[in-house]
C-alpha cells in the first residue's frame, strides 16, 4: 500500500473537514482527487505531509514531493539557479531509529556469540545505512538534463530570473523540479491549471509512464480521463474511492444515485402506506394498540436520507451593458512587449457578443496582450481601439484584484453600496451562508477566489469579457455553470484558456499567438 489512511479527522476552526475517514492508494495508482472548492482537496494532501494537525493515522512508503498550486520558488534567483536547488523531499520512513535498534542489539553478549544471527544483523544494517543515504539525497537526479528537453526549457531560460517568467513558465520549472526528483510519491495539487496544450502532452505521458504512485488535485476532466486509473472524491467530509477514469467515476456516481434515488423513493412509498394503514385501524382498544406497534416498527426502521450528489448549486447569470454597434474591439499593427517586443504586428477585431479564445505556448505573450488591452501595460507601438460603449471586463489569471483582507461581504458591499444586494449576488456565485460571505478573502481557497474574482467583474456589467484562464482553480461543477452562463451572455468574450473542454464548448473563433504575430486557427483540440 503506497498510502494508508485510517480514522482521519481533520477540523480547521470551527469547520469538520474530516471525521472518522480511512482509506488507501495501492503502489503505483494514479488517483485524481476531486471535491468541490473547499472541501478539502489542498487539506488532505498537506495533511499527508504533516504541514497541519490532524487525528488519526496517515502512513505512506519511499519519498513523496510535492507541486504547490502557490508556485513558491524564489522569484530572485535565476531558472538556472532554482532548477539547481534541491527539492524538499518528504518521508516517514525511521532508518535510523531501527540502526540505533541494531547497534544495541550487536552489542549485547548474546548477539555477539551467535553468529547467524550476527549476519543477518549486520546484512539490514547495511541495507538501511543506503536506504538512508538515498533518502537524504534529494539533489536533481541525471533525470534533470531528459525532463529540461521534454519540457522544452530553452538554455536562454536558465539565465532570466524566475520574476521575468509568466506564470505557465514558473508552473513549468516548478515542475521540472519535482519531475526530476527521485520521489516514489507525487503529491500534485493542480499543476495543469497554467500549462499550455504542449505541456499538458508532456505532464500526461510522464504521469502515466511514471512508475511511483500520484495523487493529483486537477478539475481538468480530460487530463483525468487519459491518467487516472482512480478516482477520490470528497463529498460532504467523506472520501469515496473510485475505480477507473473520470469518465468511469461519472457514469459510476449516476448509476449509485439512481438506485439511491429508487431506494428512497421506495421507502417513501412504504411510509406513506403504512401511515394510511394506522389511520384507518379506528379507535377501537385493540385497534389503537395495533397501531402503536406499527409505529414503533416505523420508529425502528433505519432511516434512508434522500440522495444528494453533492453538486455546487448557484446558478450564475452575467448581465452586460448595452452597446449600438457591431464591434466592441479593434486591434491594428499592435506591438506588444517590455523591453523587447513579444509579439507585432497584431490584427484582429472582436465582434459584439462574439465568443474568441485565445492560444498559444507559455511565455509567448497571451497574458501581456490582456493587459496591454486593459490598460495596464503599454504598447509599444501600434492601436488597441475600444469601441466608446464598451465596457470592458478583466480577469485575470493571478487574482490579484481581490483586498485579501476583506470579508467577501466587504468586498462586494464595497461596489454595491447596498446590502441586501451584496447578499444576493454573493449568493449567485454560490456564496450563502453567513459564514461564507463573513469568511475573510485571505482563508478562501483559490477555486473560491477565482468566483468571487469573476463576480466582482461582472457587476460592472460588460459588454467585453477578458478573461486570462478562467476556469483555473474552478471544480468542475462550477466550471460547468460557468461555462453554461458564458452561453447564455449577451457581451463578447476574449479569452485565454488551455482547457480543451472549455473551449470546445465556448469558442467560435480561435487565435493563436505564433511566430510572434496572432493568426486565425481551425483548432480542434
Amino acid at each position: 500500500m503506497a498510502l494508508d489512511v485510517k480514522n482521519l479527522s481533520i477540523t480547521i476552526g470551527s469547520k469538520e473537514i474530516f471525521l472518522d475517514e480511512t482509506f488507501g492508494l495501492g503502489d503505483g495508482s494514479k488517483t485524481g482527487l476531486i471535491g468541490k472548492n473547499g472541501a478539502g482537496k489542498t487539506t488532505l494532501l498537506k495533511a499527508i505531509l504533516k504541514q497541519i494537525d490532524y487525528h488519526g493515522e496517515i502512513k505512506f512508503d519511499g519519498k513523496a514531493a510535492y507541486f504547490s498550486q502557490h508556485i513558491g520558488i524564489d522569484p530572485t534567483k535565476t531558472v538556472g539557479e532554482t532548477l539547481g536547488e534541491k527539492v524538499e523531499l518528504h518521508h516517514q520512513n525511521q532508518f535510523e531509529k531501527e540502526m540505533q535498534d541494531i547497534e544495541s542489539l550487536i552489542a549485547t553478549e548474546e548477539v555477539a556469540n551467535d553468529a547467524e544471527r550476527l549476519s543477518k544483523l549486520m546484512e539490514k544494517y547495511v541495507e538501511l545505512q543506503t536506504k538512508l543515504a538515498d533518502q537524504e539525497n534529494n539533489s536533481p537526479t541525471n533525470k534533470l538534463k531528459s525532463v529540461l528537453a521534454k519540457l522544452e526549457i530553452k538554455d536562454e531560460w536558465l539565465d532570466q530570473p524566475i520574476s521575468s517568467l509568466s506564470t505557465g513558465q514558473r508552473a513549468i520549472i516548478s515542475l521540472a523540479q519535482i519531475l526530476s526528483s527521485n520521489a516514489e510519491f507525487l503529491l500534485l495539487d493542480e499543476p495543469t491549471n497554467h500549462l499550455d496544450f504542449k505541456r499538458l502532452q508532456i505532464l500526461e505521458d510522464f504521469l502515466y509512464n511514471f512508475r511511483g504512485t500520484v495523487l493529483i488535485v486537477t478539475h481538468d476532466r480530460y487530463f483525468l480521463d487519459q491518467v487516472c486509473d482512480t478516482i477520490l472524491k470528497i463529498e460532504k467530509g467523506r472520501l469515496i474511492k473510485y475505480n477507473g477514469n473520470y469518465s468511469d467515476y461519472v457514469k459510476s456516481r449516476e448509476a449509485a444515485f439512481a438506485s439511491q434515488q429508487s431506494a428512497y423513493e421506495n421507502e417513501l412509498r412504504y411510509l406513506a402506506q403504512e401511515k394510511d394503514k394506522i389511520a384507518r385501524l379506528g379507535t377501537g382498544p385493540a385497534k389503537v394498540k395495533q397501531g402503536k406497534y406499527r409505529i414503533k416498527l416505523l420508529e425502528k426502521r433505519e432511516v434512508i436520507e434522500k440522495p444528494d450528489m453533492d453538486r455546487s448549486k448557484f446558478k450564475a447569470f452575467i448581465p452586460s451593458s448595452e452597446i449600438q454597434s457591431t464591434w466592441v474591439l479593434d486591434v491594428k499593427d499592435l506591438s506588444i512587449g517590455y523591453t523587447k517586443p513579444l509579439a507585432k504586428n497584431i490584427n484582429f477585431s472582436v465582434g459584439v457578443g462574439e465568443r474568441v479564445i485565445l492560444v498559444g505556448e507559455n511565455g509567448i505573450g497571451k497574458s501581456t496582450l490582456f493587459k496591454t488591452i486593459e490598460g495596464r501595460v503599454d504598447a509599444l507601438s501600434g492601436e488597441v481601439k475600444l469601441h466608446h460603449q464598451t465596457v470592458l471586463g478583466y480577469v485575470d489569471q493571478e487574482l490579484k484584484d481581490l483586498n485579501v483582507h476583506l470579508t467577501l461581504y466587504d468586498e462586494i458591499f464595497a461596489i454595491t453600496q447596498d446590502k441586501g444586494r451584496a447578499r444576493q449576488q454573493l449568493s449567485l456565485m454560490g456564496f450563502i451562508t453567513e459564514e461564507e460571505v463573513s469568511k475573510e478573502i485571505s482563508k478562501l481557497s483559490f477555486g473560491e477566489k477565482a468566483r468571487l474574482n469573476l463576480l466582482k467583474v461582472l457587476l460592472t456589467k460588460p459588454n467585453l469579457l477578458l478573461l486570462d484562464e478562467p476556469t483555473n482553480h474552478l471544480d468542475i461543477d462550477a466550471r460547468e455553470i460557468i461555462e453554461n452562463a458564458f452561453l447564455q451572455y449577451d457581451g463578447a468574450i476574449l479569452a485565454v484558456s488551455h482547457d480543451k473542454y472549455f473551449i470546445k464548448k465556448i469558442a467560435q473563433r480561435i487565435l493563436k499567438i505564433s511566430n510572434n504575430s496572432v493568426v486565425q486557427t481551425d483548432w480542434k483540440g
